[in-house]
């Protein structure tokens, strides 16, 4: 299915008259809010992104998803029901501000020196080593075994922006499902996912629970 099949198949599902057709509207989908406009855009990273623009409370907001072709098939998100699922799901934690299209990196003033990654991570987590550059080996005190994907720029960038940067890393390590063995920085954060590649792709054991939860 090509961009534009995809984006005009998304409009059917997401028209007012196709409403009642499957969508979940146990969060408001129909009465409290309703998808509107659908748009490709470039990002600025070479993934492309879907602008959806949401009618919620009597006012306009813009989300902004991955929608990055290649992404998609991997992430069996290549069909219409399924992206729009993904939609319905995502859009709250993606809205953009429309003034900018990406924040400025701007670093937290008065932050101390950002440390060595390797060095965070063994404070953390006892056994990091450096595998090769922007790839180190994490072992957990269970012996579970990650890999974090991060140059050095992606790691002073993470850090320097956040003032609770370990914590909002353990949570994202500590949420990972277990065939999710790479720890990947993408568009300013680290996310979980099952290849070393970017865009990440979370889980095949997440999908399966969350086809196992639609046959119920």
């Amino acid at each position: 299915m090509t961009d534009d099949e995809l984006v005009d198949a998304l409009g059917a599902i997401f028209a007012t008259d196709a409403v009642a057709g499957g969508l979940d509207r146990s969060d408001g989908y129909g009465d409290e809010y309703r998808i509107g406009s659908l748009q490709v855009v470039p990002g600025g990273d070479g993934f492309d992104d879907l602008l959806v623009t949401v009618d919620v409370g009597g006012r306009t907001v813009t989300a902004r998803l991955l929608f990055d072709r290649g992404w998609r098939e991997a992430s069996g998100l290549d069909d219409a029901a399924a992206y729009a699922t993904f939609v319905l799901a995502r859009w709250r934690s993606s809205l953009v501000d429309d003034s900018t299209d990406v924040e400025p990196s701007v670093p937290l003033p008065g932050h101390a020196p950002v440390p060595e990654i390797e060095s965070a991570l063994r404070r953390t987590y006892g056994n990091a080593n450096l595998v090769r550059r922007g790839v180190v080996e994490v072992v957990e005190e269970d012996g579970e075994i990650f890999l974090l994907h991060a140059t050095p720029q992606d790691w002073r960038r993470f850090v320097s922006e956040r003032p609770d940067a370990m914590t909002a890393l353990e949570e994202v390590v500590g949420a990972r499902w277990d065939d999710e063995d790479h720890i990947v920085f993408f568009r300013g954060a680290f996310h979980s996912s099952i290849r070393p590649e970017i865009p990440p792709v979370r889980s095949m054991l997440l999908r399966d629970a969350a086809a196992d939860d639609g046959d119920r």
